[in-house]
């Protein structure tokens, strides 16, 4: 099975070993959630995503656990902050996050 070694923007040296296919299924639900105009918190991100993973019929099987994809939100979140492709708010608690803006340069 393919994995991804995600980045951890608060650990830049760790790095977490994700199932590919979990990986890439909670990134696209994430990416189309957020916006980036609008910060969203990420209790409320979790929530777009569960409701995303069942509007596309994602099999519940791919996280059977309870807690998987809190779990696979937070690992995927930090890899896409480490990759510049989502931000969080300065110092807003709790945790918001938007897509980074494209450059208008």
């Amino acid at each position: 099975m393919t994995s991804i070694r995600a980045r951890n923007v608060n650990h830049p040296n760790h790095r977490e070993n994700l199932k590919a296919e979990k990986y890439n299924v909670i990134r696209e639900a994430m990416l189309t959630s957020l916006s980036d105009e609008t910060w969203m918190s990420f209790s409320d991100l979790e929530d777009k995503v569960r409701a995303w993973l069942s509007e596309a019929d994602v099999p519940e099987a791919l996280f059977p656990k309870p807690g998987s994809v809190r779990w696979y939100c937070k690992a995927v979140q930090l890899d896409l902050e480490a990759h510049a492709e989502i931000e969080r708010q300065p110092k807003k608690s709790p945790l918001h996050l938007r897509k980074c803006r494209a450059d208008t340069s």
